[in-house]
């Protein structure tokens, strides 16, 4: 199937009970953690914004958002009542002030105002019709305004994680540059993840199993420091492939 036709429809419903193990994995995961540092190094530093967390999921994002800029009024939301207790746990432990955390969907949500930023990590591959889901995306952020988004990349790879996930699809650059399209100039796009591009075809997609956590738990590990490695590596350059697209995009004014 070409790459850029309409996705396949997901095969199994979303494992909570896995979803929530993720939760617990990527509150210290440096997959997730530089993904998130390269998004920020893409933020303005403009005081006084008012930004949206689509699918904040377990906060680790809003926090960091929060301490970039603390005169940011920041909004997250999520479908997920367990991720929306984990962001609001999160944001009382760090006491952070700048944050309101709201259970809604995208398509649900009604905003007090239009956003000046819009950041959505690892969402659209939930939704099926993703098109209404960055429809609304777009009218809820200003004209000019940035949206910052990343999704699991490399359809080939589509196994065990995405189904227990509950996607419905995985990308690469063209395909989420058509979606983003219509309502989005794109300034930057990027795949990052390389290295665990065999990693995720060998266990989600042929053995049809879980990835192996436990070495990357074990932070002094020979696998752990030689991901962390190649993480930091890239953080700083973006290779051709990856298992997530990152892309940069600012809303069109017409």
């Amino acid at each position: 199937m070409n790459s850029l036709s309409t996705p396949p429809t997901k095969s199994t419903v979303e494992d909570l009970a896995y979803k929530h193990d993720d939760y617990d994995f990527r509150s210290t995961d440096p997959y997730a953690f530089t993904k998130y540092r390269i998004i920020l190094k893409w933020l303005p530093h403009i005081d006084n914004l008012h930004v949206l967390n689509a699918g904040c999921g377990s906060g680790e994002m809003n926090a960091l958002m929060a301490r970039h800029n603390p005169s940011w009024n920041i909004d997250a939301i999520d479908v997920d009542e367990e991720g929306i207790q984990r962001a609001r746990l999160l944001k009382e432990q760090l006491s952070l002030q700048n944050i309101s955390i709201t259970k809604s969907s995208i398509e649900d949500f009604q905003p007090n105002g239009l956003y000046d930023i819009i950041i959505s990590n690892d969402v659209l591959e939930h939704i099926d019709d993703v098109d209404q889901a960055i429809g609304r995306l777009a009218a809820m952020l200003k004209p000019g305004g940035l949206l910052l988004v990343s999704v699991p990349a490399l359809q080939w790879v589509f196994g065990y994680h995405d189904e227990l996930l509950g996607h419905f699809r995985r990308y690469n650059r063209q395909f989420l540059a058509k979606q983003l399209a219509p309502y989005f100039d794109i300034q930057y796009m990027r795949y990052f993840g390389m290295l665990l591009v065999p990693i995720a075809f060998y266990y989600s997609r042929l053995r049809h199993q879980a990835y192996p956590l436990g070495s990357q738990r074990d932070k002094t590990s020979l696998a752990a420091r030689i991901v962390n490695t190649m993480l930091l590596l890239e953080e700083r350059i973006a290779f051709p492939l990856g298992t997530s697209v990152l892309a940069k995009a600012v809303r069109k004014r017409s």
